[in-house]
């Protein structure tokens, strides 16, 4: 079984387009063929199916082998195109090969035909590949030209030969304008050593790399942008330049700027509002001292000197008095006493005039002997140990109000 070959073939005579298959099959193909010997026919033919070759005849009563070759061209196809003839001088062989024909052959010296088939169908693969390759290129960059962000390439000495639209609005340069140039004239003159060291080299050892730089426009602004480079490779492998996609950051860049100089300003007026609660804090740690100094002075004037002279008034006192002097004292007592701070800090919402019924409950007075001495109905006192006892949580509970103010 020979390989398939598909084989248009244009020749006006039956006999010698069955010696040209006889010699195909010869070279180890197995030929699938159409003959054709017009224009019209050819197209027609091209346009109904697939072909992997074309032989024609260098003249035919109403054909021709360069008719044939032009028919082939404005069909647009790429396919190996070559001529058999009787006879053909070296000037008419020149004259077809000029014009795009393969190669030729006479009809009574074949020989090399196979070969020539087997080399001209590689370079017709190669062709199409070739054009595929193109094609997928000029697909790839006009994709390029679109995108909005600046794709931008240049060889391994940073020239630059790719120039995208986007690079156009980000660096306010035409591609005109940059291909050719340097790529470091987009950066300031202060960058040039960041640019070699820390995006060229890094680059060309790691293969690929990401950085941020401050580049400048043409109008002198500068701005900042995230770069991510690769390395471009030939078909081999071989690294051929470099490219680059880059992206406009300044906004971003403006706005950490922004936040850090705002947690900066934060920070000092944290460290400022901290100077200020020690100092406050010193100040009523200052206040706190002087009240427990004046406290205790009060306490040492009424433990030392008011306390002993009330004693000494109650003992010389008529006995129908001696009642209000042991209140009085009691009352003395309570003020020198922790009970009242105690009671005050733990429960603030008691009024002045809860707190002085408490100190007299306190003291194992009845509700009687309370009235009498605040001047208070029987009943006025009964409502404010109500009150009490809910202030201090108290309600629906049976603890003795007096066992409970002792225990503080």
């Amino acid at each position: 079984m020979g390989i398939p070959l598909r084989v248009l073939i244009v020749e006006d005579s039956e006999d010698d387009t069955l010696l040209l298959t006889r010699e195909l099959r010869q070279a180890g193909y197995d030929p699938v063929y159409k003959r054709v010997d017009t224009a019209q026919a050819m197209s027609a033919q091209i346009k109904k199916q697939k072909w992997d070759i074309v032989i024609a005849d260098y003249v035919m009563p109403k054909f021709s082998g360069l008719q044939a070759l032009k028919v082939l061209r404005d069909s647009g196809l790429d396919l190996p195109f070559m001529i058999i003839s009787g006879k053909i001088g070296e000037d008419t062989a020149v004259e077809a090969m000029k014009a795009g024909v393969h190669d030729y052959f006479t009809k009574d010296n074949l020989a090399r035909l196979g070969p020539a088939i087997q080399r001209e169908l590689k370079e017709a693969a190669v062709r199409r590949e070739r054009k595929l390759a193109e094609e997928a290129l000029r697909v790839q960059a006009q994709i390029i030209d679109q995108i909005h962000d600046s794709v931008i390439s240049t060889d391994l000495d940073g020239y630059v030969i790719s120039w995208n639209k986007g690079a156009e609005r980000l660096c306010g340069c035409s591609a005109k304008e940059a291909l050719g140039k340097h790529i470091s004239f987009v950066y300031p003159e202060e960058e040039h050593d960041f640019l070699q060291n820390q995006v060229i080299k890094p680059l060309k050892a790691k293969g690929s790399h990401e950085v941020e730089v401050r580049m400048r426009r043409q109008s002198g602004d500068d701005f900042y942008a995230h770069l991510s480079l690769s390395l471009l490779r030939d078909a081999e492998g071989r690294v051929t330049g470099m490219i680059g996609y880059s992206v406009d950051i300044t906004k971003r860049k403006q706005a950490e700027e922004e936040l850090r100089q705002t947690t900066r300003q934060l920070e000092i007026e944290r460290e400022a509002l901290e100077r200020k609660n020690i100092a406050l804090r010193e100040i009523l740690s200052q206040i706190e001292a002087e009240k427990d100094t004046i406290k205790q002075q009060v306490t040492t004037n009424v433990e030392q000197a008011i306390i002993p002279t009330l004693l000494r008034m109650k003992e010389s006192s008529h006995p129908s008095e001696t009642r209000n002097f042991e209140i009085l004292e009691k009352d003395l007592r309570e003020i020198v006493s922790p009970f009242v701070d105690k009671l005050k800090d733990k429960y603030a919402k008691l009024s002045p005039r809860e707190l002085e019924v408490c100190r007299l409950i306190k003291n194992g007075m009845t509700s009687k002997e309370i009235a009498e001495a605040l001047h208070l109905s029987v009943m006025t006192v009964h409502k404010y140990r109500e009150l009490i006892r809910k202030k201090l949580d108290l309600v629906n509970n049976d603890t003795n109000l007096r066992t409970y103010l002792q225990s503080l």
